[in-house]
C-alpha cells in the first residue's frame, strides 16, 4: 500500500505503519461505537499485594480476553483469587460486554454466566448497550473490528494502550433489519454452545471426581515424607512425586474399589517432525498436522494446518497426549489428551511432542481422553512432570499413570458427555432456528459441539464480512 504525503498528514505525521493500515467499509449505514454504548465501566487495577492462593473473590484479567471465544477464559493464570477486602463490586451480569483497552487490546466478550463475586482489571471496560446488543457484540468480534483499532493506536515500546479509541471504529449496518436479527440468533447460538461445551466438561469432571472419591477401599494411608529408598527407587529430586498432593492423587486413585489399569507399553508411541516437509494452512495437502500447539485444554483439536511428506503416523483411530509443553509454570498443561477419530478426519502426522496410544476400543480411547483432561488428573500429571522452562512427560510417566476402572455404565455416560455424535436435522426455519440448535446442543458431545461452534464462527463471520462489503445476505436456517 502506498503512502502519500495528504496521509502522513492526516494522521498527526506519526510514522507508524499500523497507522497507516485501510480497513475496507463500504456499507452505506455505519454508526461509530459511542453513538451506540449508552454507558462505560472502568475495571480497577487491586495491585499484585492483593492476589492470594484461594478465594472466593475473583479477578479478571486483560488475558481472560482471547479471540478464540465468546465469553472469559477461566484459568489459574487469567482469572486470579483476590483477598476479599479488596474487591469491588461490578455486578456483572449473564450477557454483559467486556472489552479490552490495553495490552490484549480490541478482544471482547460477552459473558455466559453472572459473576457475583467476580471484578476486572483497569485494563478492562464494560459496555452498557441496550439496543442491538448481540449484533454489535457479533461485528466487535469480527477481525475488521479489532483491524480497525489498531490502525488508530500508536506503536508502544512495551504495551499497546487504546485508551477510548475503540469508540472511534465503525459498526457496519446491513441493508434490510431482518438480517440484524439473523446475525444475533447466530451470535446466541453460538454462545450457547459454548455455554454447554463448558457445562459438559464440568459435568465430566464432577462424575469423575464423585465416582473415585466416593468409591474406595478401607485402608490406613497417611501422607509420609520421602524415604531415602523411595528417592532411590524413583531416582529424581526435581519431581512432584513426593508432594502430600501427588501421593493422596496417587492413593485415591490406586485405592478405587474396582480397581485400576496401566496403557501397555506396545500401545504408544511417540512422533515425529519429518525432515522432508510441506507445512500450510492448505487444505490440498495431504495429512493433518498436529502438535500440542493445536490440541485445546478441553482436548479438542485445531486442525487448521496440514502436512505434505512421505510416510504419516496416524492411519487409525488413536488418543495423542500432550508429552512437552512450555505452557504453565507448574505442568498442569502436559498430559492434557485428544482423541482422534480418524474416519471423521482423515489420516494426520503428529510431531515429538505427543504420544499416541492406539490398539483400543472407541470407547477406552475417548474414556482415558476424559479421565486424562480432568481436574485429578491434571494434578497428577503437573506432579509427575519433569523441566524447568519445559514441562515433559517420559514414555515411563505415561505407563506409570493408573486409569480406575469404571462399570460400563458409567464410563458410557463419561463418553456420550465427550462425543456423542447425534444427527443434525434438516429444514430449520427462523421460527424454530435457536430452538432446534439449543436441542441439538444438549445431546451433542465436546468434540461435536467444538466442530459445530467452529463451523459456526465462520459462517456468522463471512456474512459480517459481506455486511461490510454491503453484499446482500442469504439466510440459512440449519444445525452446523
Amino acid at each position: 500500500m502506498q503512502v502519500n504525503y495528504n496521509d502522513i498528514i492526516n494522521n498527526g505525521c506519526k510514522l507508524s505503519p499500523n497507522n497507516y493500515l485501510k480497513v475496507n467499509i463500504n456499507s452505506t449505514t455505519n454508526y461509530p461505537l459511542r453513538d451506540l454504548v449508552e454507558s462505560i465501566d472502568k475495571g480497577v487495577e487491586i495491585g499484585s499485594n492483593n492476589y492470594v492462593d484461594r478465594s472466593e473473590f475473583k479477578f479478571i484479567r486483560t488475558s481472560a480476553l482471547s479471540s478464540d471465544k465468546y465469553s472469559i477464559v477461566v484459568d489459574d493464570n487469567s482469572v486470579l483469587s483476590i483477598n476479599p477486602k479488596s474487591y469491588v463490586d461490578f455486578k456483572l451480569k449473564e450477557n454483559d460486554i467486556l472489552i479490552c483497552k490495553d495490552s490484549n487490546v480490541g478482544e471482547v466478550v460477552k459473558l455466559n454466566y453472572d459473576l457475583p463475586n467476580f471484578m476486572f482489571s483497569s485494563g478492562i471496560n464494560r459496555l452498557n448497550i441496550v439496543q442491538n446488543k448481540d449484533y454489535i457484540f457479533g461485528i466487535m468480534k469480527n477481525h475488521k473490528f479489532k483491524e480497525q483499532l489498531i490502525s488508530m493506536i500508536p506503536k508502544g515500546a512495551t504495551l499497546m494502550h487504546a485508551k477510548y479509541l475503540y469508540l472511534n471504529c465503525v459498526i457496519p449496518f446491513p441493508k434490510t433489519i431482518n438480517i440484524v436479527e439473523y446475525v444475533s440468533s447466530l451470535v446466541r447460538i453460538i454462545s450457547r454452545k459454548e455455554k454447554e461445551l463448558e457445562l459438559k466438561m464440568t459435568k465430566i469432571n464432577e462424575i469423575i471426581e464423585d465416582e473415585i472419591l466416593s468409591n474406595q477401599n478401607n485402608n490406613d494411608y497417611k501422607y509420609n515424607y520421602p524415604t531415602i529408598s523411595s528417592i532411590i527407587n524413583i531416582n529424581r529430586l526435581d519431581t512432584g512425586n513426593y508432594t502430600k498432593e501427588f501421593c493422596d492423587i496417587d492413593n485415591k486413585l490406586k485405592n478405587y474399589t474396582n480397581g485400576y489399569f496401566y496403557v501397555p507399553k506396545n500401545n504408544v508411541k511417540g512422533g515425529q517432525t519429518p525432515k522432508k516437509r510441506v507445512i500450510e494452512q492448505n487444505e490440498l495437502l495431504k495429512y493433518n498436522w498436529i502438535t500440542p500447539s493445536y490440541i485445546n485444554d478441553d482436548g479438542t483439536l485445531n486442525l487448521d494446518y496440514k502436512i505434505n511428506c512421505e510416510n504419516n503416523n496416524v492411519d487409525r483411530n488413536c488418543a495423542f497426549i500432550i508429552n512437552r509443553t512450555s505452557k504453565g509454570g507448574f505442568g498442569e498443561y502436559v498430559g492434557i489428551c485428544s482423541f482422534y477419530d480418524y474416519n471423521r478426519f482423515g489420516p494426520a502426522q503428529h510431531n515429538q511432542g505427543i504420544y499416541r496410544v492406539f490398539n483400543m476400543s472407541d470407547k477406552d480411547l475417548i474414556y482415558i481422553t476424559c479421565l486424562l483432561n480432568s481436574r485429578l488428573y491434571r494434578k497428577y500429571c503437573a506432579n509427575i512432570s519433569m523441566g524447568s522452562k519445559m514441562k515433559e512427560l517420559k514414555l515411563s510417566n505415561i505407563l506409570s499413570i493408573p486409569f480406575p476402572k469404571f462399570d460400563e455404565e458409567k464410563k458410557t455416560v463419561i463418553v456420550n458427555y465427550y462425543y456423542n455424535r447425534c444427527e443434525k436435522q434438516e429444514n430449520l426455519n427462523k421460527d424454530n432456528f435457536e430452538q432446534l440448535n439449543e436441542y441439538w446442543d444438549k445431546t451433542a458431545g465436546v468434540i461435536d459441539l467444538f466442530e459445530s461452534i467452529r463451523k459456526s464462527k465462520e459462517y456468522l463471520n463471512s456474512i459480517i464480512d459481506d455486511i461490510y462489503e454491503n453484499k446482500d445476505v442469504n439466510e440459512i436456517y440449519k444445525i452446523f
